[in-house]
């Protein structure tokens, strides 16, 4: 992809975000980073970008009607089947499309700033199955019709537009993660005759996410293949996402931490502490990840929903590695020589995303129970990669020569979504703790604080709405094609 046009990555860094990281309140009116970006990058990532986007329009939508049919004063203006496909939706445009597409954006980035030598062909089909398939998993939801699944990790609606979509997506979204693993493999092969670093840690961690990917589509494609026929639908269903679900979170994690150590090294001019070390902790990732794939090998699926083996395979892995890399940044950050650039959507949205993934691992800690204390957890997670993401997206604009529609907009965006993430977060966690069930439509259950909580929760859905529909606005306009003037 153009590797000749590379730059050494500390002259990158300031070329490559040179306003983002400031975000001056006069800034020029045309970006003067695209410039170092070969063409076939920029069409790539502002592809990738568009399709993200385009998820979370959609997940918005679904999040609006499932957030008010759980709001008590409104509620009964929803049907429970309307409710379910809502949410169903949501979580999977939100928790899957959204991610793994991002995901696409960052291996071409990252692919580009560690100079591998990505394949164009291999990308460009990649993106197109991933973009037919997020618009056929639209279909039923929009329409109405299917049966809805909540599994955990990935809820599913029983219809053929959305079992396709499914496939095209995770066919596209992996063909993309073998094309950066194939690279990555290539350019550490020549690093190593040039006797050069073996790539940057951004680099291996994408790395790792792309392995993730990979294991988590043949986790699944073994469960379906050992799956006993004679199980009720819905609980195949559970067994065979249940392993590639979770691995698929190393995949998200690995994005997030990837996106952590760009925004640090732009942002602040700093880099992660004890660069040896941050590898091997993503090494460390990769036998955890290995082994809930192969535990498919040895034990039948159903047997794996109950037997807790990949629940602990995949939070031990991530909490060996993950929350040591936490803590890390966050000795980066406090480590820098300058002052804090608060305005700027790097810093801002890596600091909110710190502090929800604080939060929401406290949450998965202490009181964690089956009941809406579950989802006030994964959504901290969930909100930690998406600020992370989001933070990173103003600079990725730039470097494709495109500028956010509203530089206020990109200041204050962060910060608005993840006080509405907090807010669902802590509305959740409090009305779990007096006996709100998951899933569960309706509030025939419910008592006072119960309700408190729940309210909180809707208060909180809607600054993280408008948060997401900001992004979405100040992100998406910029890259709406213009029709040239005569």
């Amino acid at each position: 992809m153009d590797a000749d046009t590379a730059i050494p990555l500390g002259e990158a860094s300031r070329l490559r975000c040179g306003r983002v990281t400031a975000l001056p309140r006069r800034a020029p009116a045309a970006p003067v980073s695209a410039a170092v970006v070969p063409a076939a990058t920029r069409r790539l990532l502002i592809g990738w970008l568009s399709l993200a986007l385009a998820s979370l329009v959609v997940a918005g939508i679904f999040a609006a009607l499932a957030a008010a049919a759980r709001t008590p004063v409104v509620y009964a203006l929803f049907s429970a089947n309307l409710f379910r496909l809502a949410l169903t939706s949501h979580v999977t445009f939100a928790f899957t499309v959204w991610f793994v597409t991002f995901a696409g954006v960052l291996w071409v980035y990252v692919a580009w700033r560690a100079n591998y030598p990505l394949s164009a062909g291999a990308s460009w089909a990649a993106l197109a199955l991933a973009s037919l398939g997020s618009a056929a998993m639209a279909v039923p939801a929009f329409l109405g019709t299917g049966q809805p699944y909540l599994n955990d990790y990935l809820p599913v609606i029983d219809q053929p537009f959305f079992w396709g979509g499914l496939i095209l997506v995770g066919a596209g979204v992996s063909l993309q993660a073998a094309a950066y693993l194939a690279a990555a493999l290539q350019g550490a092969r020549r690093a190593q005759r040039q006797g050069a670093p073996p790539g940057t840690p951004e680099g291996l961690a994408m790395a790792a996410g792309a392995l993730a990917m990979l294991l988590s589509v043949a986790a699944v494609a073994l469960a379906w293949a050992r799956l006993d026929a004679s199980l009720p639908f819905g609980y195949s269903l559970r067994a065979l996402v249940w392993g590639g679900g979770h691995i698929l979170q190393y995949l998200h994690v690995t994005g997030m931490v990837a996106a952590w150590m760009v925004a640090i090294a732009v942002a602040l001019g700093t880099v992660f502490p004890a660069r040896r070390v941050l590898r091997m902790l993503l090494w460390v990732l990769l036998p955890f990840m290995i082994a809930a794939a192969a535990s498919y090998l040895v034990w039948r699926p159903e047997a794996l929903l109950i037997n807790h083996l990949i629940t602990v395979l995949t939070f031990g892995g991530l909490g060996a590695a993950g929350v040591p890399v936490f803590f890390m940044a966050l000795a980066a950050v406090t480590a820098a020589r300058r002052p804090l650039p608060w305005a700027s959507p790097l810093f801002g949205g890596t600091v909110v995303s710190f502090a929800l993934f604080a939060v929401g691992g406290v949450m998965g800690i202490f009181g964690f129970t089956q009941d809406t204390r579950v989802p006030a957890h994964y959504h901290g997670m969930v909100g930690a990669v998406t600020l992370a993401y989001m933070g990173l997206t103003p600079m990725l604009l730039e470097i494709c020569g495109r500028r956010p529609w509203s530089e206020r907009l990109t200041r204050w965006q962060p910060y608005l979504y993840g006080i509405g993430v907090l807010g669902i977060m802590l509305g959740m966690h409090w009305a779990g703790g007096h006996g709100a069930p998951r899933k569960t439509f309706g509030f025939t259950w419910a008592n006072a604080q119960a309700i408190l909580g729940m309210n909180i929760m809707g208060a909180g859905s809607v600054l993280a709405i408008l948060g997401g529909l900001a992004f979405v606005v100040n992100m998406g306009l910029p890259l709406v094609p213009r029709r040239a003037r005569p």
